[in-house]
């Protein structure tokens, strides 16, 4: 069963890759924490990919502290695969393709991004062998909430605020900021519901097995 949860978190983690790469593509604005990223770096004069380095820190030192079983393989797989093999995906696009043009195609893309990333988190997070810092952030926020509210809830109050904050501190706004802020949360809950049925299945035929 360890096996097969580490497999969910691998393949949350590539998917991941592949929405980060069609926003890119798209190129119509960026996701929710890259768009407070690229605000705070640039407010405080910093480089983009040392802020990420340092902002990442400061979240696993206070996730550490509040639930440190969020922390696990699955948060170091997305730290060192994300942006690398993004990167890879970019350049076997370019090699063969051209970059997209004509506003349709690149919506297209972005709704892909939007694909893929919401059922990447929902792939690691119900695998539970830990999940990025800032996807942690609205777990415990439905923790703390005490059955308020669903995770749906967190995620979209925890993505307009990250994107509120980044563009106060002088990032842009785009077409993929306000889907990804406003629609990442519901469609994560939508796989959620679906990758657990499909792990609680798994789970009773392997005990069965055994």
């Amino acid at each position: 069963m360890k096996k097969i949860k580490l497999t969910y978190s691998l393949i949350g983690t590539f998917f991941i890759s592949f929405a980060v790469s069609f926003f890119r593509l798209a190129d119509l604005g960026t996701d929710p924490y890259t768009t407070f990223n690229l605000g705070a770096s640039g407010f405080l004069d910093m480089g983009f990919g040392l802020f990420i380095m340092i902002s990442s820190l400061i979240a696993l030192i206070l996730i550490y502290f509040d639930n440190r079983a969020l922390i696990g393989i699955g948060t170091l797989l997305n730290i060192f695969i994300v942006g690398n093999f993004s990167d890879l995906t970019l350049s076997l696009y370019n090699s063969y393709f051209s970059e997209p043009e004509g506003l349709l195609i690149r919506i297209i893309f972005s709704l892909l991004g939007l694909f893929f990333i919401s059922s990447g988190v929902a792939l690691y997070t119900e695998a539970k062998e830990g999940v990025a810092p800032y996807d942690a952030f609205p777990i415990i926020l439905t923790e703390k909430a005490n059955g308020r509210w669903t995770y749906r809830t967190s995620r979209v109050i925890i993505d307009v605020s990250f994107s509120i904050i980044g563009y106060l501190l002088g990032a842009t706004l785009g077409f993929n900021t306000i889907i990804t802020a406003f629609f990442i949360g519901p469609f994560i809950q939508f796989f959620r519901k679906i990758f657990e049925k499909d792990l609680q299945t798994r789970a009773l035929r392997y005990t069965s097995e055994k």
